[in-house]
């Protein structure tokens, strides 16, 4: 009779419980909450947003934005929130082409002083149409430790670009609201 090591039993558990959940991770689990269908004022793009979310358009953080829209969860019982913000900019660097463009910023977020690690990023058919995507991990004293995907795709006019971020803090329900948060980016729909 072969006896049983369970200490290889220890070290399959460990190694099968410490996989870093990815994009298509995500984007395959199954999304526990309702929705609203929100609409840019100007008609430009839709997205459906969990139901109990407060967001703010326009939202613009600098000159190269043309339009933008914040959105977050009330704040957990630690005050921290879940996030998606759209914003549709004109490219930096005179980029011309989606890859140029991401790759500019994947430099910029790979020298971000708060950046821990990015997870992965390439492209991706998340939205049916070229995307690319980089999934990062931060360290923020006033944010909790964050992860963040973030998503790059053409808008329909040349050099201008929609960026989709989905940004929540690790706590114990972190997966659930990473998947309901790529669930509602994957709504976006350019509507102009």
């Amino acid at each position: 009779m072969k006896h049983f090591n369970p200490f290889i039993l220890l070290i399959f558990l460990t190694s099968c419980s410490n996989d870093k959940n990815t994009l298509s991770n995500y984007s395959n689990f199954s999304k526990e909450f309702n929705t609203q269908k929100v609409e840019y004022p100007n008609k430009e793009f839709s997205i459906n947003l969990p139901i109990n979310w407060e967001f703010e358009v326009p939202y613009i953080e600098n000159d190269k934005d043309i339009l933008g829209l914040f959105a977050s969860s009330k704040p957990n019982t630690k005050g921290y929130q879940n996030v998606l913000l759209i914003k549709k900019y004109k490219g930096d660097n005179g980029n011309m082409d989606l890859k140029s463009e991401f790759n500019f910023l994947l430099n910029q977020i790979q020298n971000h002083s708060q950046i821990k690690e990015i997870v992965d990023s390439g492209s991706t058919t998340i939205f049916n149409q070229e995307a690319y995507f980089f999934h990062a991990k931060t360290t923020s004293e006033n944010n909790g430790n964050l992860e963040i995907i973030n998503f790059l795709i053409n808008s329909n006019e040349k050099g201008v670009y929609y960026n989709l971020t989905a940004s929540t803090t690790q706590t114990d329900r972190f997966n659930i609201e990473m998947a309901n948060l790529i669930h509602s980016l994957k709504t976006f729909k350019i509507l102009k």
